[in-house]
């Protein structure tokens, strides 16, 4: 009993590891929690069965992500920072303007539009920053800006492609490209639809389980390459290529309605206050050129904001990224709406100079 207690204690771990190995398979299949456990546990070791074809699981970090250096080159952001920058300069002249014409309540509104393209700009650095690909318990987790697709390794296959190839990029669907830069949904030469994220100057690998099909163009393929079969690629089935968004449409939806009950509290209070005929459009130099009667204003904002609305919340079904733009944007017509009511609530209205 000793010698054989002594022997197994003796054992060399890769032994051991095979057999417990063994005692796992006979009551789970090699993709089972169990077995992954098993691999981590034996840190770099190969599966000393055919059943994980092969796969090689690490225990440091695989993958990679952009620095900001490198999401600093990316033209869009670039483009925003410099409407946002001309915005603040027409904003001066005209915050100028109105406040020498007597209108300066809309002074704060100048402000405003800037933002839109500067938020724009930090949302574009930000997901540039969480772009990227790693490896995660055996599956390829990629991150682009048509949103977050996985491979599961075990089942894949790759193969090295170039851009004039059938595997090259042929149409963009939902993301950005600039340049060599591709990040997103594209539609291929062969016709198939694929998850692309592309850097200048690196080569391409094409990856695919036989239901996400991914490009990959960034330095430290090659340690992608070693947990993964080399050879021909599995084809796809074809997949909706717009997305469904139910959650962002609903907070679309909810924010629509909570900005009409702003535009009817508005009428609530100001319907007493302000003069038969309100003024509702002022010149680029402050001056009033545009009046209406006070119901006409009231249901003009009204359909305004419902049209909005029902436009965001379309929008939002197929991309969640029209969810803040359409509250940002509503909330500035709101705005816009009651400093207009506030303005010609005033005891010598604008609209009878």
């Amino acid at each position: 009993m000793v010698p054989t207690l002594a022997a197994r204690n003796n054992q060399d771990p890769l032994s051991r590891v095979e057999d417990n190995h063994d005692r796992l398979l006979s009551l789970h299949r090699c993709s089972s929690f169990l077995h992954r456990m098993l691999h981590r546990t034996a840190g770099d070791v190969r599966c000393p069965r055919r059943m994980c074809e092969g796969v090689t699981i690490m225990a440091g970090y695989v993958g990679d992500q952009p620095t900001a250096g490198t999401v600093l080159h990316d033209p869009s952001i670039w483009i925003c920072v410099g409407i946002a920058v001309l915005l603040i300069a027409v904003g001066l002249l005209a915050h100028r303007a109105f406040r020498e014409s007597g209108a300066g309540g809309f002074a704060a509104l100048f402000w405003i539009p800037p933002s839109v393209p500067l938020l724009l700009a930090v949302y574009v650095f930000v997901s540039g920053l969480r772009s990227g690909w790693r490896i995660i318990g055996g599956v390829l987790r990629m991150r682009t800006d048509a949103g977050v697709s996985q491979v599961d390794l075990a089942r894949a296959h790759a193969a090295w492609v170039t851009q004039s190839g059938p595997y090259g990029l042929a149409d963009r669907l939902v993301g950005t490209s600039a340049g060599a830069y591709a990040s997103g949904l594209f539609r291929l030469n062969n016709g198939q639809v694929a998850d692309v994220y592309v850097l200048a100057g690196a080569p391409r690998l094409a990856v695919s389980d036989g239901h996400t099909l991914v490009i990959l163009g960034t330095p430290g393929l090659d340690a992608l390459v070693r947990h993964v079969s080399m050879g021909a690629i599995p084809a796809v089935p074809p997949a909706s290529v717009l997305h469904f968004h139910p959650v962002a449409s609903l907070v679309t939806l909810a924010v629509s309605v909570a900005m009409l009950l702003v535009h009817v509290v508005m009428w609530r209070r100001y319907r007493t206050r302000v003069p038969d005929r309100v003024t509702s459009h002022w010149g680029v130099t402050g001056q009033p050129d545009g009046w209406m009667s006070r119901t006409g204003f009231y249901r003009w904002g009204l359909g305004f904001a419902v049209g909005l609305g029902v436009l965001f919340t379309l929008i939002s079904c197929m991309t969640w990224v029209a969810c803040p733009l359409g509250a940002l944007t509503q909330a500035f017509i709101a705005l816009i709406w009651g400093m207009v009511w506030r303005v010609n609530a005033r005891p010598t209205p604008i609209a009878s100079r």
